[in-house]
């Protein structure tokens, strides 16, 4: 329950000159240190750690002696303000130390602007943000310092683009009466200038679009010396040239499967590696040959910058016999397409390939291989190099050449059958693939391919499993180590060390490892995918989105993994039934059902949350918020705060 003292709450004020409020409005002055220790505990370690590290963050230019003890020094004088004025900031014992959750936090309550679905809402909200974090507090380390010069940057961005969606969302009057707010909190924020150029022109108003962007400019000049972004300056100067609809276009439409051709790049071609048809009733061609070698085929070319590869779950949703209507409803240049069939030449099996322009209908190239079992690996690299040859000059064929690895025959069939276990979210088929990636690894234990498929199946265990076994994340690490240290190159390895830094709470590694894993393989939905999902962890849910639109460009039948990461998305931008129409799309529910539950929560739906909340708790029966919190990484406290809001909204406990 909330503190009570006469009427109201206790407040703590972090944004702009720190201050705290008794219930009757009056302030209690407390050490710049005691803010200084409320913003660290909340922004970095979502309200509580040991002592001893807040000491040595907060006092890092002392010995941890003496920061041990200005911290007791610093408690000691709150602890009297706290009895002389009976309210509680800080919860301490012996080595751990807690921000009181029930005092009304502003940093806290700003992260519910998202959700604002009245202006009186939105209004209040607004009048959270009084300025930068921790405005006039001084004597900060070097380090303390930079890391508050992030936070007032992340914290101002972060609240400006969730007040702006807010106050479009609402629209009409009251939409330009929270942007007029906001843009006195923030006058010189080139997010809220857009947003009220966008409100004016979706009512037709263009006068009032040019007035608001020449009231921005002058304050911009006349304040700072500066002019507006560019991108702030070409929404006026591009309507001089070429006028623009009333309501904005999306850069998405409605239906995740499918993308305006606007959308995407057209310079990059785009090729679908059809699954190859295989008469699955020849005993001796194995069921996971074609597909797991279409897979490994994609992830070669997904390396190539010149050509955008179309990732298999998409690819094995198209029938083969009917394909190139389907291939060019998803903006795809090139399909390839190919035969298994037992060899009349020889007792090995025949491999027919084609590349298909999907426009015309018209063959690019064709060719038949001679192959068994035994030699997919020689087989399957020569068709690879092949397409890349018949796509453009300009493809790096050279890229791909070295790419080509010489595989021993029997490992890479274990390769193959693991790799195709790991496709799914099922622990038992996690635990088959890992198995017969281990039996591939001790034949050849030089592949990077293997170690990092190796980390794969580790990560998504460690996820299945609600992050129950931190020894998980250890054993994916290694693996995904080894890979990079026998292929630098290969950004499956960075993935898998992205995903570990991430579980593991180290935000900003688990960003750079993702960039360099986008960075090698640009083109590998599934990479991108990962690191749209770890933006969001970041509270990057404007980046995030753009990531996750680019997967499914090059995956337009997006798995399971692409819908919930689309879910998280629109759930932490206060979207619920927009969430809730992508989870509602996943064809396996179970792992999202408590987010699910959320959502239907926070869109007034009980029913529906009750019957997800019972779902979950069937699977998972002894989740509780308290300990989820403790596992859960995420950047901004407040998509926390949401979170465990909508989770005990649906129930839980």
């Amino acid at each position: 329950m909330p503190i009570t003292f006469m009427s109201g709450t206790v407040s703590l004020q972090l944004l702009g000159s720190p201050v705290l409020r008794l219930p009757d409005g009056s302030a209690v002055k407390l050490r710049q240190k005691a803010y200084a220790l409320a913003a660290v505990l909340y922004l970095e370690f979502s309200n509580r750690t040991r002592r001893s590290t807040l000491a040595e963050k907060i006092w890092e230019d002392s010995s941890a002696e003496q920061a041990m003890t200005n911290l007791r020094q610093t408690l000691l004088h709150t602890r009297d303000l706290e009895a002389k004025h009976n309210f509680t900031l800080f919860e301490a014992d012996a080595t751990e130390i807690e921000l009181n959750r029930d005092i009304t936090l502003d940093l806290r309550e700003i992260g519910r602007i998202r959700a604002a679905t009245e202006p009186e809402e939105l209004e209040r909200l607004i009048d959270y943000y009084r300025g930068e974090l921790l405005t006039g507090v001084d004597g900060m380390g070097s380090e303390l310092g930079q890391w508050l010069s992030l936070e007032r940057t992340r914290i101002e961005n972060q609240f400006a683009t969730q007040a702006t969606e807010a106050a479009l969302r609402l629209g009409g009057r009251a939409g330009h009466a929270g942007l007029h707010r906001l843009a006195e909190r923030l006058p010189y924020s080139d997010v809220v200038c857009r947003a009220t150029i966008e409100l004016f022109r979706a009512d037709g108003n263009e006068s009032g679009a040019r007035a608001a962007y020449a009231a921005f400019r002058n304050r911009l000049r006349h304040g700072l010396g500066l002019e507006p972004a560019a991108e702030t300056a070409d929404l006026i100067g591009q309507e001089t040239e070429t006028p623009v609809p009333a309501v904005p276009q999306r850069r998405r439409t409605d239906n995740p499967e499918y993308v305006e051709e606007a959308a995407r790049p057209s310079f990059i071609p785009r090729v679908v590696l059809l699954p190859p048809l295989q008469d699955f009733k020849q005993a001796s061609i194995p069921k996971h040959l074609a597909p797991a070698l279409v897979e490994d085929v994609i992830i070669g070319l997904s390396r190539l910058k010149t050509v955008s590869v179309i990732a298999p779950h998409t690819a094995w949703q198209i029938d083969p016999f009917s394909a190139l209507d389907e291939v060019r409803s998803h903006q795809i240049d090139y399909a390839v397409e190919s035969r298994i069939a037992p060899s009349f030449a020889s007792d090995g099996l025949s491999l027919a390939i084609r590349l298909v322009r999907a426009a015309g209908r018209e063959i690019v190239w064709a060719d038949k291989f001679a192959f068994s079992t035994l030699t997919a690996p020689e087989a399957y690299w020569d068709f690879t190099n092949g397409v890349a040859r018949a796509l453009a000059d300009s493809i790096e064929t050279a890229e791909l050449q070295r790419e080509r690895t010489q595989r021993d025959a029997n490992a890479y069939a274990h390769y193959l059958a693991g790799r195709h276990n790991l496709r799914s979210f099922d622990l038992p088929k996690i635990r088959r693939g890992r198995k017969s990636l281990r039996i591939a690894r001790d034949i050849e234990p030089g592949q990077a391919s293997i170690e990092s498929a190796l980390a794969r199946s580790y990560v998504v265990e460690w996820v299945l499993r609600a992050g129950s076994d931190r020894t998980l994340l250890d054993k994916a690490k290694l693996h995904a180590e080894r890979a990079v240290s026998i292929d630098p190159n290969d950004g499956t390895a960075y993935r898998e060390l992205g995903r570990v830094a991430l579980f593991d709470r180290d935000l900003d590694q688990s960003l750079v490892h993702m960039a360099m894993a986008a960075d090698l393989a640009p083109n590998h939905a599934d990479v991108l995918a990962d690191f749209a999902d770890t933006l969001v962890h970041n509270s990057d849910f404007a980046a995030a989105q753009e990531k996750i639109e680019a997967a499914v460009r090059l995956n337009p039948m997006p798995p399971d993994e692409y819908l919930w990461t689309l879910g998280g998305i629109n759930f932490f931008r206060g979207r619920w039934e927009e969430a809730l129409r992508h989870l509602n799309q996943m064809r396996n529910p179970e792992p999202a059902f408590r987010l699910m539950a959320a959502a239907a929560a926070m869109a007034d739906q009980p029913e529906l949350a009750r019957r997800y909340r019972l779902q979950a708790l069937k699977l998972q029966p002894d989740f509780t918020t308290a300990r989820w919190v403790s596992r859960m990484p995420q950047r901004d406290p407040a998509d926390v705060d949401l979170y465990i809001e909508a989770l005990r909204k649906a129930g839980f406990k």
